[in-house]
């Protein structure tokens, strides 16, 4: 019994010692992780066929990981003449159809309003998200006010 308790002394102590050399060692990141993931709104129009719509363009830029991506983008509009009538929508890429590797991806998104059609000429407030699941920090956005127009 002492024989398993000096064991396991001298064993306990030998792996402390060991354990700070090696946590000691500098450990490099790879450089895709030095990016940070960012997300830039670009231009937006009202589809002329189907004013319900509105196309936007989105760039985004995200390093290799091994979490999840989300792209949202929303649109809300209110009507100058009706305080009470509002166009909203929103759009959502699927985590499959999110690149991140590092390099600028460019994408197009159809927002379709879930209320009124969208009236051209009149202030709308955009936002872009790309949500990082599960990693630090969770989200980059950009938002901005613009006045839509018919493409």
């Amino acid at each position: 019994m002492q024989r398993w308790i000096v064991l396991t002394v001298l064993t306990s102590a030998l792996v402390g010692l060991a354990a700070p050399a090696q946590a000691a060692a500098p450990v490099a990141a790879p450089a895709e992780d030095a990016a940070t993931t960012t997300v830039t709104l670009g231009d937006v129009v009202i589809d002329p066929k189907i004013p319900s719509r509105a196309r936007v363009d989105v760039s985004y830029l995200c390093s290799v990981a091994d979490e999840a991506r989300s792209l949202t983008v929303s649109v809300e509009q209110q009507d100058p003449e009706d305080s009470s009538s509002k166009a909203f929508g929103s759009s959502r890429t699927p985590e499959a159809d999110i690149v991140c590797d590092g390099t600028v991806q460019h994408r197009q998104l159809l927002v379709q309003s879930k209320t009124v059609n969208w009236i051209p000429g009149a202030d709308a407030v955009l936002i872009a998200t790309v949500s990082n699941i599960g990693s630090t920090p969770s989200a980059a956005a950009d938002s901005r006010r613009v006045k839509l127009a018919v493409g």
